[in-house]
């Protein structure tokens, strides 16, 4: 009975399924004939399960207790599955249309149908499957799983290649930009993610199907598609043209990623990355010094872009970037020496035809040479070019990209602290540090309005030897504060100076500087005590200097500059009162310190009555020494040199070089004339009766204390004393805490610690012999290493 109910229930249903799952006709489902054929399997499952349980009963079961029905449905899903596989097998391609056409057309609607048969069978699914797949069954799948599964087995498998083989066909045709009369290609494609699910669980989603039939040979032929079209297109169009046809192509790649699984989009990337860019890296970072040279910056963006994609791809980039802007900051460097060698050539030219004109022999006069060969403005100004083009470059080609500034950092380090100007003979100290001291000077001068205080600290920051640049600024210093005319605005760039230095470094660094600015300052307030001591005293107070500016410097900070400012020297009678009441003063207000004068960098302003009658009266500013030789015709008319040294007490050649600013503008008129004459005993000097100048002021003190090469020098050995201490500072230090060390460990570890300059191996060796005769440390007894003596 129940095999006869089975079919007459199938044989009224069958027709209707038919029409769900789409027949050629394409006949439509009426909501009677769906209802209908939910209603046939509502009933055959209920009145079947309801045999089953009276049959129960009628044998004799547990007439009692036993009331479970037995649910009925096991020979309706054989029949459905049985149908799916007839009616899969059975459907056929049109004559007019390609296999994938057809898959896409018949896949469209057998999932709508699918999608209908389930819920015509929910009866079915929710009582019968389900207990089923409870008890273990994971071959029994609800009615849609059952459809994608025979779709799966008859129609997807069996037809697999050629349905890949269209599938790619209609890719590469979109790649090549051939217009496919073939729609909703897609559709064919997300079909391989349905037909893919968990037996275990069939809501969960599952990829094998769409990885291993669809993915893997995708990706293969992406691969072999852009192996043989990049290589092409490189070498036909260039590199430039390339990066913008990989660029579109991986564009055009991403937008389809839209029809594809998000699974397909990491390995999709690689293959991209791998063929598109990781293959002509080379090429492509080999072409970014050309496009540099050229400017082309929106060009160089889009060579970051694409190698951006491939981090691994950077480094080598990297290095190109900070080789090539070496290479320019060196080139700039070059430049500017040959113009300087080309204008030094040029000047003693014109001074070697000036001999000529006046037959000079040339073999007894020494070339004319330039205060300084090097413009620290110049010179700076070329470091600044290169590092700012290139700051724009990573600004607007890389994103301000941390890696590119990185480079180009240490590119600017490295031509900056060695180039054919700051390091002129290889491995000598590099000047950079002195010409970046000068400009600070020029710059606080205000000897040029194109300077600032950024591009100091910009070109700061790339020093390897701050010690240099710290000892330089603070002889340049020195000469600001002490002989300067500051204005209000002149201290506030020289304090922000100072404060960005620290913020740069440490206090420590700057202490001595910001103790000099200090010390000027505390001067300042002792000259004004000094004022008000001398007013209050009232008549006593004549024979005093009332205006007196005393600069008082402490010796930590000031005292390598005046070093070799020593010289003998008899204070002139008149100053003397003023000497001893300013020491008074200082030391009653710091009792227990040391006042020593530097006589040498004193400077005096006279009141000269030897101008034309009418005239106004001159006011010379003369240096102390010049002041006590003018002092010797106060009452005389003229003075021998013999008379001058025994007045003054002055050395020759400081006597020298203090006089000479006197008869070259023609104050003192010299007899026997001629330099070499000058500290002859029996040279007369005559001071004129009415001098004469366009100006009223007139500046004497034009002296230099040191020359050049001399100023140099001692800066030059003030450094490496500096350096030396630091060193032997440090190295205790390391020693102290560790107390015993191999000797290559101690020098890594100074190397670490010491930051305000990169010491030689050399130096660090001196240093620990000194402590080693200074007995700091001792050798270990293998002779490795060393030990602390505490």
């Amino acid at each position: 009975m129940e095999d006869t109910f089975l079919e007459s229930t199938w044989e009224s249903i069958e027709p209707s399924l038919h029409i769900i799952l789409g027949d050629e006709k394409n006949s439509s489902l009426d909501s009677l004939m769906y209802t209908n054929t939910y209603t046939k399997v509502y009933n055959y499952c209920t009145a079947s399960s309801k045999r089953s349980h009276l049959n129960s009963i009628g044998n004799g079961s547990n007439n009692n207790n036993n009331t479970t029905v037995r649910l009925v449905g096991s020979d309706l899903y054989q029949k459905i599955k049985e149908f799916l596989k007839d009616y899969l097998l059975n459907a056929k391609q049109r004559d007019n249309e390609s296999f994938v056409q057809y898959y896409i057309r018949s896949w469209q609607r057998y999932l709508i149908g699918s999608k209908r048969l389930n819920d015509v069978m929910d009866y079915l699914n929710r009582y019968w499957v389900t207990k089923e797949r409870s008890s273990g069954h994971r071959d029994v799948y609800d009615i849609f799983s059952l459809c994608l599964l025979s779709w799966r087995d008859y129609k997807f498998h069996p037809n697999l290649t050629t349905l890949m083989d269209e599938i790619m066909e209609q890719i590469q045709l979109n790649r090549q930009g051939v217009s496919s009369t073939i729609k909703d290609l897609d559709i064919a494609i997300k079909s391989f993610v349905l037909l893919g699910f968990d037996a275990n669980d069939l809501k969960k989603q599952n990829l094998s199907v769409y990885i291993n039939d669809f993915e893997k040979r995708f990706l293969t032929d992406t691969h072999n598609f852009y192996v043989s079209e990049s290589s092409n297109y490189i070498n036909a169009n260039g590199v430039v043209n390339y990066i913008n046809k990989a660029l579109q192509r991986i564009d055009e790649e991403l937008k389809n990623l839209e029809n594809l699984n998000d699974h397909t989009r990491k390995p999709l990337n690689d293959v991209l990355n791998n063929v598109l860019i990781q293959d002509h890296q080379e090429k492509i970072r080999n072409e970014l010094p050309n496009l540099l040279d050229q400017e082309r910056y929106d060009d160089i963006r889009k060579v970051n872009i694409l190698l951006k994609r491939v981090p691994l791809t950077l480094p080598p980039l990297l290095e190109v970037f900070e080789n090539y802007i070496e290479e320019q900051g060196n080139n700039e460097v070059i430049q500017l020496k040959v113009k300087l060698d080309k204008d030094f050539n040029t000047q003693n030219q014109i001074y070697l035809d000036s001999l000529n004109e006046k037959n000079v022999n040339k073999q007894k006069t020494k070339l004319k040479k330039p205060i300084e060969l090097i413009n620290p403005n110049l010179y700076i100004k070329s470091l600044l070019k290169i590092y700012n083009k290139f700051k724009y470059v990573v600004e607007v080609s890389f994103d301000n990209n941390e890696a590119f500034n990185k480079a180009l950092d240490s590119a600017c380090r490295k031509f900056i602290n060695t180039n054919k100007i700051a390091t002129p003979i290889p491995r000598s100290k590099s000047k950079t540090p002195e010409y970046l001291a000068k400009y600070c000077d020029d710059y606080l001068k205000n000897r040029s309005d194109d300077m600032n205080i950024d591009e100091i600290i910009t070109v700061f920051k790339f020093l390897e030897d701050r010690e240099s640049f710290e000892t330089w600024y603070r002889r340049t210093l020195s000469k600001r504060l002490l002989f300067g005319n500051a204005t209000p605005e002149d201290e506030e760039n020289e304090e922000e100076i100072i404060q960005r230095l620290k913020t740069a470094n440490s206090a420590e660094y700057t202490s001595k500087i910001t103790n000099m600015f200090n010390d000027i300052r505390a001067s300042k307030n002792l000259g004004i005590a000094y004022k008000d001591l001398v007013n209050k005293n009232g008549d006593s107070s004549k024979g005093f200097i009332n205006d007196l500016e005393p600069k008082i410097l402490d010796t930590a900070s000031w005292g390598t500059i005046f070093k070799n400012n020593n010289e003998s020297f008899i204070l002139p009678a008149e100053l003397i009162s003023t000497e001893e009441l300013f020491t008074e003063l200082y030391k009653e207000r710091h009792n227990g310190r040391q006042l020593n004068w530097v006589w040498s960098r004193s400077k005096v302003e006279i009141k000269a009555n030897i101008s034309k009658p009418g005239r106004p009266p001159y006011f010379f500013t003369v240096s102390l020494f010049q002041y006590a030789i003018l002092t010797c015709f106060q009452d005389e008319d003229s003075v021998t040199a013999g008379a001058l040294l025994e007045k003054t007490a002055l050395p020759q050649e400081v006597f020298k070089n203090h006089i000479i600013p006197f008869v070259k503008n023609k104050l003192l008129i010299q007899n026997p004339s001629g330099e070499k004459n000058i500290t002859k005993v029996g040279t007369t000097f005559t001071i004129v009766q009415e001098y004469t100048s366009k100006k009223l002021k007139v500046n004497f003190a034009t002296v230099k204390q040191v020359d050049t090469k001399t100023e140099e020098k001692e800066t030059n050995e003030e450094i490496e004393r500096r350096k030396h201490e630091l060193l032997k500072a440090g190295i205790v230090r390391i020693m102290k805490a560790r107390k015993h060390l191999k000797h290559e460990n101690l020098m890594t570890e100074v190397y670490q610690i010491i930051d305000r300059f990169k010491p030689t191996v050399s130096e660090i060796k001196k240093a620990i012999e000194v402590l080693l005769d200074e007995q700091y440390l001792a050798r270990s007894d293998d002779g490795t290493g060393y030990d602390y003596l505490s």
